[in-house]
Parts: C-alpha cells; sequence; structure tokens
C-alpha cells in the first residue's frame, strides 16, 4: 500500500514552465517543509535557442527517502522546428525520452519514449509548446490585467495540461513590486488543482502555490524570503492514510458497504463497486471464475480490437525485454494453461520474486524490477501487467485504496479479462481474486507515466473520508458469529480449538486457552517471504502444518491453505507447536 510515489509528476504539470533570463533558481516546499528545487538555462546558439531545466525532490516516505530527479531540454532551430529531451528518474533506470515537432505539421507532436513505441500526439488549436511562448504569455497578461488561458504539453507524464488564470491585482514581493497575482486551476488527467500565481511583467514568474492531496505546494523564485517552516508532524504520503475500524478477518470479507463523509470523487461501477446511494458504496469480493472463464485460454496471434491496448509493450511495461526470458524460465510453466491460471502463478511469482518490500523507489518499469527485485505495489503492479501480457493475458493496473489492518491507504493493484469482465488480483499480496475492501478510482492500460493517475487519486482522497458501515449484510464487525469453541466468520470459514473460547470486542478478537493463556487472532495478508526467512519455522506434531513464530514479539504465523493466513500474538514456542495441532479450520460438513 502506498501513497502517490510520483509527487514530482504533479508538481512538474502544476508548475508553469519557463522563465526567461538565465540563470533562474527556484525553491520548493510541501506542507512548509523544503523538500526541493530547479534550476533554468536558456541559451542562445547561432540560429537556435535551447532551453535547459533541472527539478530535484527529496521526500519521506514510512520512514525511507525517495529522490527524484526531472531534466527536460527544448530546442528551437532556426527554422523554427522543436525537438525535446526529458530524464525522469524515480528508481534506479531512468525514463528517458525525445520529442520533435515542426512548424511544417503543425497539428502533430511526435514521441519517442525509451523502450516503448513511437507515440503521435494530436496537437489542440492554440497549445504552447515553446517554454519561452508561454513566459511571453505571463507576462502580458500581467501587464494588461488580462485573464489567460493555455493548454500546454508535459512530456514526462505525456499528457496535456490546461491553464486558467483569473488577475486578482498588484501584490508585490520583495525585490519585485510590480508582481501581480493571479488565481484559478490547472488540469492534468483527472486532477485538477487550483492555483495561486504570481508573475512580473518584466521578470516573469515569481511564485506558484497549489495543493496536493490536503497539503500546500509552494514554488518560489530563491531570492525570495523563505516562507515559515511549517509545524506539520505527518508527512503528505502519511497523510494520505485513513484509519479504519479493526475487524478480525478484514482480509476474508466477501462483500461490505462503505459510507463517504465529504466529496466522494467520481467512481466507476462493476461487478466488485456498486454505488447504492448518493454516499454510499457496495464493495465485494471478485467472484471466482466459472468453467467457461476458468478454461478460457491464453491469446495467441493477433489480438482483437478490445484487448489489444490490454497486451501492447510500452516503456512501462517492455515486456520484450531480454530479461522477460529468464524470469519465465525460472516460473517454468506447463503448457496450454488458461487464462486464470496464469493469472494466479504470475501473481504468486512476483509477490516471491520481490523480495525487497522496498517503499524508497519511486516508480520503476518492468524491466528494471525483472533486474533488480525492489519496490512496493506499483513495482509488483507493472511487472505483474508486464508477464501477463507477455503470456498472452489482457491485464491493466488500478488505481485507488485498499484496506489492510486498521489502515485505508493509496494503492495499484492489476486487472486480468476473463470473458466479458475484468477480475482483480493483487500480487502485492498474493491475492486471486483481490481481497474485497478496496475502492477502484481508475484504471490503466500503462501506456505512459500519465495515465497510472497517481495525482488524482492523491487529490480524490484528500476530499473524502470513507468510514464502514457493513461487513456481509450486518453491521461492521457484527458479522463474525461466536459459539463456545468454535468462531466463524462472515464467509462461513470457521475456526476451532477445542476446550478454548473465543471473545469479540470493539473488532478486536481474542482466543483463550482451556489453560488460560490469551492470544489476540486476526486474519493478515501473506507475510513476505524475506519476512518468513527471518523467523522460526515450526510444524505441528501431529498435523504438520507449518507455523512461522517470531521469539522477540511472541507472535505466530499460520498458514491454513488457500491463500488464508493467521496471525496470532503473545504465543510462547510450546503454545504455537499446539495451535499448530488443535486450532482447527473445519468445514462446513465436518
Amino acid at each position: 500500500m502506498r501513497a502517490s510515489p510520483l509527487l514530482v509528476w504533479a508538481v512538474t504539470a502544476l508548475s508553469l514552465l519557463g522563465q526567461e533570463a538565465p540563470p533562474l533558481a527556484f525553491r520548493q516546499w510541501l506542507g512548509g517543509q523544503e523538500v526541493g528545487g530547479s534550476s533554468l538555462v536558456v541559451k542562445q546558439e547561432g540560429g537556435a535557442r535551447q532551453w535547459t531545466s533541472r527539478e530535484w525532490l527529496v521526500l519521506s516516505r514510512l520512514g525511507q527517502e525517495i529522490r527524484q530527479d526531472l531534466e527536460q531540454t527544448a530546442r528551437r532551430s532556426a527554422t523554427g522546428d522543436l525537438a525535446f529531451t526529458w530524464r525522469l528518474q524515480l528508481s534506479a533506470e531512468p525514463f528517458l525520452g525525445r520529442a520533435e515537432w515542426s512548424p511544417r505539421e503543425p497539428r502533430v507532436l511526435t514521441l519517442y519514449p525509451a523502450g516503448g513505441p513511437v507515440v503521435k500526439k494530436d496537437v489542440p488549436a492554440g497549445a504552447v509548446l515553446w517554454p519561452e511562448d508561454l513566459e511571453a504569455r505571463l507576462k502580458d497578461a500581467a501587464r494588461t490585467g488580462q485573464a489567460l488561458q493555455a493548454v500546454t504539453f508535459s512530456f514526462p507524464v505525456q499528457q496535456w495540461s490546461r491553464l486558467r488564470l483569473e488577475p486578482k491585482g498588484p501584490a508585490p514581493l520583495p525585490g519585485f513590486p510590480d508582481a501581480v497575482r493571479f488565481t484559478g486551476e490547472e488540469q492534468q488527467g483527472q486532477a485538477v488543482a487550483p492555483v495561486e500565481v504570481w508573475v512580473s511583467p518584466t521578470a516573469g514568474e515569481l511564485r506558484h502555490r497549489s495543493d496536493l492531496g490536503g497539503m500546500e505546494v509552494l514554488s518560489q523564485r530563491a531570492e525570495l524570503p523563505s516562507p515559515t517552516a511549517g509545524t506539520a508532524s505527518e508527512g503528505f504520503f502519511e497523510r494520505t492514510l485513513q484509519k479504519l475500524p479493526p475487524h478480525p478477518f478484514l482480509p476474508w470479507l466477501p462483500e461490505l458497504t462503505l459510507k463517504a463523509e465529504g466529496a466522494p470523487p467520481d467512481l466507476p461501477e462493476d461487478a466488485q463497486q456498486t454505488r447504492l446511494g448518493k454516499d454510499t458504496w457496495r464493495l465485494r469480493r471478485a467472484a471466482a471464475p466459472s468453467v467457461a472463464e476458468a478454461a478460457q485460454p491464453p491469446v495467441t496471434g493477433s489480438p482483437d480490437a478490445q484487448e489489444a491496448r490490454y497486451l501492447a509493450p510500452s516503456s512501462l511495461v517492455s515486456f520484450r525485454d531480454p530479461a522477460f526470458d529468464g524470469l519465465l524460465r525460472r516460473m517454468a510453466l506447463p503448457p496450454r494453461l488458461s487464462r486464470w491460471e496464469l493469472a494466479r502463478r504470475v501473481t504468486g511469482f512476483v509477490f516471491e520474486w520481490i523480495v525487497d518490500k522496498d517503499f524508497s523507489v519511486g516508480f520503476a518499469s518492468a524491466a528494471e524490477v525483472c533486474r533488480q527485485a525492489k519496490g512496493d505495489c506499483t513495482e509488483h503492479g507493472v511487472l505483474a501487467v508486464a508477464l501477463l501480457r507477455r503470456l498472452g493475458v489482457p491485464a491493466r493496473g488500478v488505481t485507488g485504496w485498499v484496506g489492510l489492518g486498521e489502515t485505508l491507504g493509496l494503492h495499484f493493484w492489476v486487472e486480468v479479462r476473463l470473458k466479458d469482465r475484468w477480475v482483480p488480483v493483487d500480487p502485492t499480496f498474493d491475492e486471486a481474486p483481490a481481497s474485497a475492501l478496496r475502492i477502484k478510482l481508475g484504471d490503466t492500460d500503462l501506456a505512459d507515466l500519465g495515465g497510472v493517475g497517481w495525482e488524482g487519486a492523491a487529490f480524490a482522497f484528500s476530499g473524502v473520508r470513507w468510514v464502514p458501515q457493513q461487513s456481509a449484510s450486518r453491521p461492521w464487525g457484527a458479522d463474525t458469529a461466536l459459539q463456545g469453541d468454535q468462531v466463524t466468520a462472515s464467509d462461513g470459514f470457521r475456526l476451532r480449538l477445542p476446550g478454548g473460547a473465543w471473545s469479540l470486542r470493539q473488532g478486536a478478537l481474542t482466543l483463550r486457552s482451556g489453560q488460560g493463556s490469551a492470544w489476540p487472532v486476526q486474519a493478515v495478508t501473506r507475510p513476505p517471504e524475506a519476512q518468513l526467512r527471518s523467523l522460526r519455522r515450526l510444524a505441528g506434531a501431529t498435523t504438520l502444518r507449518q507455523g512461522w513464530w517470531d521469539p522477540a514479539q511472541r507472535r505466530l504465523w499460520m498458514d491454513l491453505g488457500r491463500g488464508r493466513w493467521l496471525q496470532l500474538d503473545g504465543v510462547a514456542e510450546a503454545e504455537a507447536f499446539r495451535l499448530l495441532d488443535q486450532l482447527l479450520a473445519p468445514t462446513s460438513s465436518s
């Protein structure tokens, strides 16, 4: 689970392109804390003019540091032809690309992203491609006091941005007495952000203020005084997390309802996500594949038009890279597997392949994850999509929020196409189908970085709080049935300890043994392999059921089979062996 790792996308999109007098330097703050900056140099070389910028950002996320760096150049020849290059560093391997535009073909912008196919973008009427043209329009708007509308292009995310500004009058800044303040908004993809901009008719843009996920984003000329240091104890990523009331069997829920408090975003609807009212949504775990779906073969040859875009390579999922040959050999897949069986195996393989569940990776391509097995949900997702497409299974990424433990946070997972529906799977947690408590904001074919939609998710999440109302058809948490030594989850799964007793208070489930020991119990997602390897592996003497025990935390993890994992706290080693033998998971007929 993650908050947006690509804040640089939004910051880049929300920064006005182009300053005039080289060299210029800017500093950047997020939530009152300085996190980065930018520099700009413009050079005249004979008949050509070159504009070079660099932006850098350092963020802390869940105790780990994320470094991001963007370098861009724009070059205009004496004939008016434009050439662009970009280098976006979000992980070990950068995203690179170049683009070309010619006045002889003004309605076409041609992109050459490294590792991906050539892309031709239609240029909207009146779009501004040369950065200094936008700067000139800003200065003119400040001089005349007129409104400004502009369409610009963000090359790293390959999306058009729309800017609308209205003048609010003179607003002098230290050293710039002629500054004029503008307010308005800028839109990139689904994300619409309010902006406040100070522009000098002679010096250009001076200060830019916006909002991202409820936190102020401020960029200003380096010579301006620093703002008052912020005192917020939480960073941007931590602020995107929400607290959930506890539920002992959250990963096993077949269905639940959530109420949106605040301004809910416009969410898509499907079999897993249905609007019940103005502010209430029902979420369901995807139904298991039917016989026909489970037998559907992967695509061979030319795909139909509906599935072609979800089988295509791109710079993010370049599955034709030789690195994928080695991964497929490691998977050792038998021939003639169905789409669903391939989806299940890829989901489990990616979970095991990415041993280092690392939160410092901003965003890595699937080819990079092949070579460096580290990252979080986006790295799991892009690798799974790439492998599935290589194997002929139409797959796409999904941006949204997932419930894990007592936290709801931004997340990225995968959907695969079976017959006429898309089925969610989650390689980050090795779930196929994926768990029910996930709110889908949108999906992406992963053709480019902008399509991932992190910035839209951050904006949408900041305006609403999701409150669980029901699990299954009963009030939240009341779907867990206790009867003597047995407990039954809402999906019918039962646990029994002969001679034991269960209690449930405010969503916390406790098991007491006949000898008086008490252990908090909860269902969990599959622990990462690296975590399990650091623990003591146990097996029941009679059942041979496997468990992993942490002597420092006195915590026991039990694999109940079929993707179900249980965690018990406060367990001594001798008790762990007894639980592995005595804690039963009977079937409905037993």
